[in-house]
């Protein structure tokens, strides 16, 4: 069975060209070869017509060639030839069997596969829709009701009910098969949309919030209500490491410092690079007194953390400014009254938290 798979599934030996409609045609020819030797039995076996088993055994040779031409030709050849056999077999079966014999289930079949096989909207399927809609009519107006060439009495409901399930068969390969790529298109765009909208609120540099997707946290924190703290923090003479030690070597220390807030506040913080050396950190559902317990511990591990530069270890201290968020005032009085407690510890000689 695997095999048989892997065969089915076969890449075609065109370039720059899907095997969906390929696959889609293999599985409904190997459908159809089983459907021609459930009703070659039929008709050999209950009907003894000559006539069918030569049809149904015509119908095998022709299935197996649609699946050999599946892997040398194109898309278009392939269907081209499936169509237009299955046509003129739609044809050939009612005249035989007449309208009982349910054949005329395959032309809506044939519509499908060809709304779905050829690209967009053109003139060439406008002339096929109306091609099905045309002998459609045709068979209602002066086929139905009437009895074909083969007497079908004894095998009509067998015929009819083979006829049905291999149609319905035959429409849930195809359908299947362009719902599950319309699925995974969808899912890919959903993806997409997904990283798209990460990366957009994400610092390309730390992998922290960006300011615009922390400025969006903190109104939706308001609109909550409830208790929450921020604080500011700057890396102090972080000018002078870039001076001392190149900028690269400054990318590695923000890094490490995102580092140590990730590993010491865990998810207790909405951690976020403010801009440049500046870091801003979200305690929701804490007061002051709770949070100045976690930045306390950030401050002792950063100022633990050691960054190598070659064979010298680097180490760099934060200030920080922490209060709690005064919902009688908006987010740019609250962010001023954060940094300038920063400043006041930058002024009082670092390295420290102003709360």
């Amino acid at each position: 069975m695997g095999k048989l798979i892997d065969l089915i599934n076969k890449d075609t030996q065109e370039k720059n060209e899907t095997k969906r409609m390929t696959v889609i045609i293999r599985q409904l020819s190997l459908s159809f070869v089983v459907l021609a030797i459930v009703n070659l039995i039929l008709n050999i076996v209950i009907m003894h017509s000559l006539t069918g088993a030569l049809l149904w055994g015509g119908m095998i040779i022709i299935d197996v060639l649609n699946l050999m031409i599946s892997y040398h030709c194109s898309k278009n050849t392939v269907m081209a030839f499936f169509i237009t056999q299955k046509g003129l077999w739609i044809l050939l079966s009612i005249m035989l069997y007449g309208w009982e014999g349910g054949f005329q289930f395959f032309l809506i079949l044939l519509f499908i596969l060809y709304s779905f096989g050829e690209t967009g909207y053109n003139w060439r399927k406008l002339v096929f829709d109306f091609i099905c809609f045309a002998m459609f009519t045709v068979f209602v107006l002066f086929v139905k009701g009437k009895p074909g060439l083969i007497d079908i009495s004894g095998a009509d409901k067998a015929i009819w009910i083979t006829n049905l399930l291999a149609f319905c068969v035959a429409v849930g390969f195809v359908v299947t098969s362009f719902s599950q790529q319309s699925q995974a298109t969808e899912e890919k765009i959903v993806k997409y949309n997904e990283q798209l909208k990460l990366e957009a609120g994400q610092d390309p540099l730390t992998g922290l919030k960006n300011r615009r997707s922390t400025s969006e946290f903190i109104r939706s924190l308001i609109k909550t209500d409830s208790t929450f703290s921020i604080c500011m923090c700057d890396i102090d003479y972080f000018k002078r490491v870039n001076d001392t030690y190149g900028h690269e070597f400054g990318d590695d220390v923000l890094n490490a410092v995102a580092d140590v807030f990730r590993s010491t506040a865990g998810d207790k913080a909405y951690i976020s690079r403010w801009g440049g050396e500046e870091f801003l950190l979200i305690f929701p559902g804490m007061n002051g007194d709770d949070a100045y317990i976690i930045v306390d511990a950030i401050r002792a591990a950063v100022k633990n953390r050691s960054v190598k530069n070659g064979d010298e270890e680097v180490k760099v201290t934060l200030t920080y400014g922490l209060t709690e968020f005064d919902l009688n005032k908006n987010v740019i009085e609250n962010i001023k009254e954060v940094d300038e407690k920063l400043y006041m510890g930058k002024e009082a000689g670092r390295d420290r938290i102003v709360y």
